[in-house]
């Protein structure tokens, strides 16, 4: 279909929208007869609870809604999260930045955990995450908690956390492979399979992404890379296994492997990188006495980037991460649930070619301890975590919420909590002349309060929650020179502010799936004067997500609305102050069967041809059509 077609038909976007917010109106007769649930949560308070029963503000993404979604990367998946913010210097594979609340992955104000292992680079950098490079085949879950959590999760929770679960095998025998293909030559290849022998449980999976992507860097915004047609492709190669022994009634043994290998271009093709993330965990889930259960890990993670410029080595860096984890959950009574355990980190950054500095390790240990429970219409959690970090001053964080049943599916919700950032061994220890950036090993940890308020109702499978939260961060770390070098380096110079309203809610109704979230926020930085807003953090944002079953098909549509963002124009010096406009873009899918064990879906990205970019200079996806077949031999 021409793409001029698509051009004259944004006069039909006002019109769709209000054919949402009619299906919105007419879900207010929702009730507990329907049959679907909330879903079950953990990342909330590390055991298991109905999400309504959650006193963290947080969201899950299940594998069905991974598949429903058509997103091929997690960074495109998450942004229709309350809360959440994407940042991409360009498309496919390149740099990406998550922001919760205003915290962002870029300045370790989220935490990323794979599988319970956290992601986090140990290089000058201090990027959290690398969501660029993970796609989404071989992920079975995705929990966010949105809001200050350190004294469950440790350094690193400021904005939230994000916890991504892999696949892993299932009782009934499931296997299936998927094939797809569509604009920008993007084809992709995947294949799953699992099933229970005896008392083993098994599984393994494979998937290969490739696309020509597009043309990353606007030839505007940085006339050095304006010549030519070159776009910025990627491919990315996903590899993932498990599987788990049960030993007897209530203990269960597993081995779990993960490998993402993803290669890019950038700079419209000036220049290549590499990312490889793997992950292999050993772990035990044991039953040690009644109302005892005691998980058990061992973990090694590792995180190798590489790149190249015009044909030359530019570099690379290796965070190596091995990590000792025990978590217990005890049922004190029908109550009351009492959790804690503790963790050890050997952490370490290698690095070489011209931002090379000497190899540097350290140790982290931490103990936690939580309590939850209800008495009459109270619910409480409390929680607390103590952080050694080698060479750094030990770090205390507590987390208290409550909630007050006022009846008919009405609650109010309050919490205040504290949080640190550990900085990175690249922050203390590199000295990188060709930078110009020296090491600060007297660099302090970030330290962080929060505070939220909240009403949430809940009526069968319709969820709505409001809240207002305000997160203060101090001695935050930011670029300042030393007057005997002239060099920069990290110090504790900066502090900054995020606070506002989000609200979520979410329900189904005769056929009608509907998720909505709308925030509202100031994420502005103290230590300059007027407090401007944060660069690149967007003051609104709003996502609508809608779909119907209808004759065997689900049929679905996703709008996604961020407000304007400071940004800077980096290609001048000094830089000069931007601004990027608002967006709204709209996406659709569908998807149904063709026989028992064929089925079939389409994704249209970005339908009206939006153009916009999330960061000065870099260009985001235009219109796009991607159509899929899937094969499942056996399983449903």
């Amino acid at each position: 279909m021409p793409r001029c077609l698509f051009r004259r038909s944004r006069a039909a976007l006002p019109a769709l929208l209000g054919g949402l917010c009619c299906a919105c109106a007419q879900a207010r007769g929702f009730t507990a007869d329907t049959q679907l649930l909330p879903p079950v949560v953990v990342s909330a308070s590390t055991f298991s609870q109905p999400l309504s029963q959650a006193l963290p503000s947080t969201s899950v993404i299940t594998r069905a809604q991974i598949v429903h979604s058509g997103a091929r990367n997690l960074s495109t998946l998450l942004q229709r999260v309350a809360g959440v913010q994407l940042t991409f210097n360009g498309g496919p594979g390149q740099t990406s930045t998550t922001y919760l609340r205003g915290f962002g992955s870029s300045d370790m104000g989220v935490l990323v955990l794979l599988d319970g292992v956290p992601l986090t680079a140990q290089d000058y950098s201090g990027s959290t995450g690398y969501l660029q490079n993970l796609t989404t085949d071989q992920i079975q879950r995705i929990e966010i908690v949105r809001g200050n959590v350190s004294a469950i999760y440790g350094s690193g929770a400021i904005g939230g956390v994000i916890l991504i679960t892999t696949r892993e095998g299932s009782a009934t025998p499931r296997a299936s492979i998927t094939v797809s293909a569509g604009s920008q030559d993007t084809a992709s290849l995947s294949a799953d399979a699992s099933g229970q022998v005896g008392r083993t449980r098994l599984q393994a999976g494979w998937s290969r992404y490739t696309t020509q992507g597009l043309r990353s860097v606007s030839p505007q915004a940085a006339p050095a890379y304006g010549a030519g047609d070159a776009t910025d492709g990627y491919r990315n190669d996903t590899r993932n296994a498990s599987i788990v022994q049960r030993l007897a009634d209530g203990h269960s043994v597993g081995l779990r492997a993960f490998r993402s290998d993803g290669v890019y271009d950038y700079s419209n093709g000036n220049g290549s990188g590499r990312t490889l993330q793997q992950l292999v965990q050993l772990f035990s889930n044991d039953r040690l006495a009644a109302g005892w259960t005691s998980h058990l890990s061992l973990s090694r993670q590792s995180v190798d980037n590489s790149n190249w410029s015009s044909g030359s080595y530019g570099g690379g860096a290796r965070t190596r991460v091995l990590l000792a984890q025990w978590r217990n959950v005890v049922r004190l009574d029908a109550h009351w649930i009492a959790t804690g355990g503790a963790s050890w980190q050997r952490q370490r950054i290698e690095t070489d070619g011209p931002g090379a500095f000497p190899n540097v390790s350290r140790n982290a240990r931490a103990v936690f301890a939580g309590l939850d429970g209800r008495f009459g219409a109270e619910q409480l959690q409390f929680n607390l975590r103590r952080d050694s970090v080698d060479g750094l001053a030990a770090q205390n964080t507590e987390y208290l919420g409550a909630s007050h049943a006022l009846g008919r599916g009405f609650k109010l919700l309050a919490s205040y909590s504290t949080a640190f950032n550990a900085p990175p061994l690249g922050y203390l220890y590199s000295n990188v002349p060709a930078y110009f950036l020296e090491a600060n090993p007297a660099l302090r940890p970030e330290r962080a309060h929060s505070t939220e308020a909240g009403l949430q109702w809940h009526s069968g499978a319709a969820l709505v929650r409001a809240t207002l939260f305000d997160t203060r961060m101090t001695d935050a770390w930011s670029y300042g020179s030393d007057p005997a070098t002239g060099m920069s380096q990290f110090q504790n110079i900066a502090s900054a502010r995020t606070r506002g309203l989000e609200l979520a809610g979410s329900a189904a109704w005769r056929g009608w799936q509907l998720d909505a979230n709308l925030t509202l926020q100031q994420p502005v930085d103290l230590s300059q004067p007027g407090q401007p807003t944060l660069p690149r953090r967007a003051r609104s944002m709003a996502n609508l997500q809608v779909s119907h079953a209808w004759h065997g098909m689900l049929l679905g549509a996703s709008a996604h609305y961020s407000g304007p963002r400071p940004d800077s124009n980096y290609a001048d010096y000094p830089a000069v102050p931007v601004v990027l406009g608002a967006y709204t873009t709209l996406d659709l899918s569908a998807s149904g069967r063709l026989a028992p064990r064929w089925s079939w879906n389409v994704h249209v990205r970005n339908l009206f041809d939006k153009a916009y970019q999330t960061a000065y200079g870099y260009n985001r996806a235009p219109f796009g059509i991607f159509v899929g077949l899937t094969w499942q031999p056996w399983g449903a």
